[in-house]
């Protein structure tokens, strides 16, 4: 009976590997679009950068462009001004 209560406290006392792994996020499913959310950020900054480097072009060169295609100046030189790693928040009219 001792041995038997020390076996029941054993099993208690660890924790099934079902109830350990969704603790730790790994059997979540979702570590695959983490990974590739993070790997291509990089890009998605390059792309920003490159986005509002033509957009300041654009403003240098031809600003009615922009007011055709129904984007306000003070919108253009907002965007601009952004950092790379912020959300594009220009949208067309």
């Amino acid at each position: 009976m001792r041995s038997q209560a020390l076996q029941t406290s054993a099993q208690a006392a660890v924790p099934d590997r079902a109830t350990v792994i969704p603790a730790t996020g790994s059997a979540s499913g979702d570590n695959g679009f983490r990974i590739r959310a993070i790997l291509s950020l990089p890009a998605t900054w390059w792309q920003r950068s490159r986005f509002r480097t033509e957009l300041r072009a654009d403003l240098r060169d031809k600003p009615e462009l922009l007011h055709d295609i129904g984007i306000g100046l003070h919108e253009a030189h907002a965007e601009a001004s952004r950092f790379f790693w912020e959300a594009v928040l220009l949208q067309r009219r």
